[in-house]
């Protein structure tokens, strides 16, 4: 088990690293909007590579047999995905200069959703005589309860045409949905003491996802969304508090062995 003081110096990293994220964002948007865009984009490449790096690292620890090697490797698959996709963004917005939603990108962020999914469902596996009825009911209804006004919103006609940009805009709360069932359960399960801090993190994480992809639709709705704008800040703790997350978790398995 990890000791208080284990739990207390990451807690201690992570709230400067969020806190650090945030105020980087904010001040970029305090210097003007083409900065708030190009230290978004920026930011993207030090959390999704770290984050890519430190899921690699626990494959390599963890190895690839039972429900845990699955789920290393689809949480793999996940940070594979997201990181070619963030790739992807920076170079269409900061290089190309074109708009990269729709894009290929989204290709990859798509692509990473039944990767975290499978993870979450794996790993939910030998905990799983401790989810009772009543929470996978309360867990389905909440994300049930914020993808119904998605999709309605996403469905209104708007000022753009585009029927790449209208699907998409359906398909991602459908996925954002799906994630946040298991992500509400694991939550749930830590305030039961079934599961530990470090795996908190990481549905905090996917959580963090959700919520953003939601702003994000609306902002797009909206025309005032930016690669930057203050709503980004949560993409960027979905990393890190899934970073945390990994790292913790490779801790304890160093000291399992």
């Amino acid at each position: 088990m990890q000791t208080g003081l284990d739990v207390a110096t990451a807690k201690k990293y992570l709230i400067l690293a969020l806190v650090a994220c945030a105020s980087t964002n904010l001040i970029s948007n305090f210097v003007g909007s083409d900065t708030a865009i190009f230290v978004g984009n920026v930011m993207y490449i030090p959390v999704a590579g770290t984050f890519l790096i430190v899921s690699m690292l626990m494959i390599s620890r963890f190895g690839t047999s039972g429900n845990f090697g699955l789920a290393w490797i689809s949480f793999g698959g996940y940070a594979i995905s997201w990181f070619i996709a963030e790739m992807l963004w920076i170079v269409q917005e900061l290089y190309l200069r074109v708009d990269p939603f729709p894009s290929s990108a989204d290709i990859f962020y798509l692509v990473g959703y039944p990767f975290l999914l499978m993870f979450f469902i794996a790993y939910l596996q030998p905990v799983r005589l401790a989810i009772t009825k009543k929470m996978f009911i309360a867990a389905s209804s909440i994300a049930m309860g914020t993808l119904i006004p998605s999709v309605y919103l996403a469905l209104e006609p708007s000022k753009s045409s585009d029927l790449l940009q209208h699907s998409l805009s359906v398909i991602y709360p459908i996925f954002d949905a799906l994630i946040l069932i298991p992500a509400l359960l694991g939550v749930a399960l830590f305030f039961k003491g079934q599961v530990n801090f470090t795996w908190t993190l990481m549905c905090l994480g996917a959580i963090s996802v959700f919520v953003a992809d939601t702003a994000f639709l609306f902002a797009q709705n909206e025309d005032s969304y930016y690669t930057g704008n203050p709503m980004e800040i949560l993409f960027y703790w979905n990393y890190i508090l899934l970073t945390f997350g990994v790292y913790g978790h490779m801790k304890l398995f160093q000291r399992s062995r």
